[in-house]
């Protein structure tokens, strides 16, 4: 395994089609072990080249089947890389969601608070959804599975939560779990006005533009909620992942170990 000195930092060119990209590193974490993004269907040659350079071993694809196959990856790779899908939703939950998202977007009287349909979303995804959280976290701790890029299709609600019970595993202070967390809003920006000027042209100008915002955008309030469950139901994340997620305490340990950077000298 290379030392913090010796392992890959971000490119230096930006991506062209790859959204939501960045590095989880920062002390605890080590630098260029665990990245996160949107999914890799609009990647170019350039972006694959700049992910091949970063080293990454493991693709953990968080959709489900119905998103693979609408919006597959761009591959092959130059190098060896493993690719595992692991739905940490199904396809019904999926309709039910868009269902739920389009009933909210044309609800009287309108709301500007965080969606309760996306509140109980993360917290399907978090209770019922445990098994699966243990499957990722399994499969990171094995061997050669570093670096790693943990994806969604926007890379903000699945791999938001999967990635802030990482974070808070290997030690990120909570605060930081959430300013990571929602860097997401300022990687949509762009795409949020687009989204914004479609669907209010679409919708006949019905839908206000703050409410359409608010269904695109991450809400700290549903990942708070999440981690109070697992505190008051676990006591500790570690505690979620051994008694509700199946991962045994062996397998913590070396994930812990392998995603954290040797402590700053001095």
């Amino acid at each position: 395994m290379p030392t913090d000195s010796t392992v890959n930092t971000l490119p230096a060119v930006p991506f062209e089609n790859l959204s939501n990209f960045r590095d989880l590193g920062g002390y605890p974490m080590r630098n260029g072990i665990l990245f996160r993004s949107g999914d890799l269907s609009r990647t170019t040659p350039q972006d694959l080249a700049q992910l091949e350079s970063l080293g990454i071993k493991l693709i953990c694809d968080l959709r489900v089947p119905a998103e693979c196959r609408k919006r597959p990856p761009r591959f092959p790779w130059r190098l060896p890389v493993q690719t595992v899908n692991i739905s940490l939703h199904s396809d019904a939950t999926h309709r039910e969601l868009k269902r739920k998202m389009i009933g909210w977007l044309f609800r009287r009287p309108a709301t500007e608070a965080c969606p309760e349909f996306i509140r109980d979303y993360y917290h399907h995804l978090a209770v019922q959804r445990n098994s699966h959280i243990g499957e990722v976290v399994t499969l990171l701790a094995r061997e050669n599975s570093l670096p790693a890029l943990i994806h969604c299709t926007a890379g903000k609600d699945r791999t938001g939560v999967i990635v802030a019970i990482l974070q808070t595993l290997a030690g990120v202070p909570y605060e930081r779990v959430i300013a990571d967390y929602l860097q997401t809003n300022e990687h949509f920006e762009p795409r949020i006005q687009t989204a914004v000027r479609v669907t209010r042209i679409l919708t006949l100008f019905q839908v206000p533009e703050q409410r359409i915002r608010q269904v695109l955008m991450a809400h700290r309030e549903a990942l708070d909620a999440v981690f109070e469950h697992i505190s008051t139901r676990s006591g500790s994340v570690e505690n979620y992942l051994a008694e509700s997620c199946n991962v045994d305490i062996a397998t913590l340990r070396r994930l812990k170990q392998r995603l954290l950077a040797a402590p700053p000298p001095g």
